[in-house]
């Protein structure tokens, strides 16, 4: 296990450790098994794949809706790939990147655990993380859920010094060289508007660049602030969009960026300072935890380019919940230690429904590899109590002696991506045509997605889990919309070749 501050050579470590690079930095085509390399969200698994490309190595990238190449002896993808496909394969070795990543995210961490404890004995293993919650008993975590040894390899120094400012908050008349965080989609939009109100306009060859980079990526409308420099994200863009504002900033046409903390997932904007705009979450009245502040605050500074890094908070914010300072809670997050981390598995209904696992051992599994450990016989309680509202569904969608066909269905069926509701309407589908149309089953579950896109998206890696002797109709239709509406989803190789090459 590497823990390591962002910015800090991380991927220098596990290119070294996998040898694919020699002790001088140089490219060395890799012997053995295949080596992967796992990531949380797929742009991180694109950045990665391409770097990859770059040096000139033999790699495929595979992540539920895409895959290229993937009998390459170098592989690219999600955990959730890992764990269905390849951690039962001798012989490879596996690194997987950001893995403080589900600390926070129970939907997630399951395949993150089930992937790790799967792996072959013979695989070797390289966990990397963040300096976030205790290195040494995330370490000791590991090695209890897996029966392995993990060495831990701690480094907590950042290659660009990080200096906290609370005395000198920003204003937003005077942002610049600045990520600047809050926790709504609507926050990030209206505050890159108001910003973009005391700037210039960029020059005119600024402007043409982000109509030509726009262009190639096939983004119609421009938001009116990045006409001024000020750029915009959140989980809610197209892949497209978020692909634009990331070159943009990268080529420094933009300079600010006003966003989610999805721009704490390891995309590469290198800024000089992170400001917060919000420390407090809409739908509680808990700041965020030091853990979050601490690796959105590290996105500030980046070696060779902003050196140091600067952290501050934004004065008179109007998107702080109300009765919050920020500036004060800022303080006490600087100086606050950082919480244990911890990991919260989610039960998986489909084994329970197949009755490939009793109810009592899926709820030992769940307490006894969350971390820290639960309540067994709690954990079985809301098992049981799920199944049972399973039940109930089932009994009001189907009558008589359907119930028995329709549960035998929605258990071979059953996808832990989805929750309990989309399995049901996914199932139902399935139960009144025998090969349901992909489009139909995008709208059936589009109320359940952040939008049509993402609906798609999801159709498609479900189809591409489905038993044999099921499948959808019309899925070469349904890849076509995804192309239509993004086509950075199947062909962003091919859409950054030609921005890089535009440039020459």
């Amino acid at each position: 296990m590497l823990s390591a501050p962002t910015g800090s050579g991380k991927t220098l470590v596990a290119y070294l450790w996998a040898g694919i690079l020699d002790e001088e930095g140089f490219p060395v085509y890799p012997e053995g098994g295949r080596i992967i390399f796992t990531a949380p969200i797929k742009a991180l698994s694109n950045e990665r794949y391409l770097d990859l490309r770059k040096m000139g190595f033999d790699v495929g990238i595979e992540t539920g809706d895409f895959k290229k190449n993937e009998g390459a002896s170098i592989i690219c993808c999600t955990q959730e790939i890992y764990s269905l496909k390849y951690a039962f394969v001798p012989g490879q070795k596996l690194i997987v990147d950001e893995f403080h990543y589900i600390f926070d995210d129970p939907d997630r961490a399951r395949a993150y655990i089930d992937g790790i404890r799967d792996t072959d004995p013979t695989t070797a293993v390289l966990v990397m993380s963040a300096t976030l919650g205790g290195a040494s008993s995330v370490a000791g975590y590991l090695s209890g859920v897996t029966g392995r040894t993990f060495f831990l390899h701690e480094n907590t120094r950042r290659e660009t010094e990080l200096i906290f400012t609370p005395a000198k908050p920003a204003r937003i008349d005077g942002l610049k060289d600045a990520l600047v965080f809050l926790f709504s989609q609507k926050g990030a939009v209206e505050l890159a508007f108001q910003a973009s109100r005391s700037r210039k306009k960029i020059s005119a060859g600024q402007r043409d660049r982000l109509q030509e980079i726009a262009s190639i990526l096939e983004v119609p409308k421009i938001q009116p602030p990045l006409f001024t420099g000020v750029g915009i994200y959140h989980g809610g863009m197209l892949p497209k969009e978020k692909l634009l504002v990331e070159r943009a900033f990268r080529e420094r046409i933009l300079d600010v960026v006003c966003g989610t903390n999805a721009l704490a997932l390891g995309v590469n904007l290198p800024a000089e300072t992170v400001v917060f705009a919000q420390l407090v979450h809409y739908h509680s009245d808990m700041p965020v935890s030091k853990n979050e502040f601490s690796q959105m605050a590290g996105r500030a500074g980046r070696k060779g380019l902003f050196d140091p890094g600067y952290v501050t908070w934004l004065l008179n914010s109007p998107f702080e919940r109300r009765g919050f300072s920020t500036g004060d809670i800022f303080r006490e997050l600087v100086d606050a230690p950082p919480e244990p981390a911890s990991v919260s598995l989610r039960p998986s209904f489909g084994r329970l429904l197949r009755k490939q696992v009793l109810p009592e051992a899926e709820a030992e599994y769940i307490a006894g590899f969350s971390w820290p450990k639960g309540d067994p016989y709690l954990t079985e309680h809301i098992l049981r109590s799920g199944m049972n509202r399973i039940d109930r569904a089932v009994r009001k969608m189907v009558g008589g002696h359907e119930k028995k066909k329709f549960r035998k269905l929605l258990a071979a069926l059953w996808y832990d991506e989805m929750d309990i509701e989309e399995n049901l309407e996914m199932a139902y589908l399935f139960f009144s045509e025998t090969s349901p149309g992909a489009i139909m089953a995008a709208q059936v579950i589009l109320p359940f997605e952040r939008n049509y896109l993402q609906a798609l998206l999801k159709v498609k890696r479900y189809a591409n889990r489905l038993p044999k002797g099921y499948a959808f109709r019309s899925m070469k239709e349904l890849n076509a919309v995804v192309d239509d509406i993004d086509p950075t989803i199947y062909g962003f190789e091919e859409k950054i070749g030609e921005i890089e090459d535009s440039l020459r």
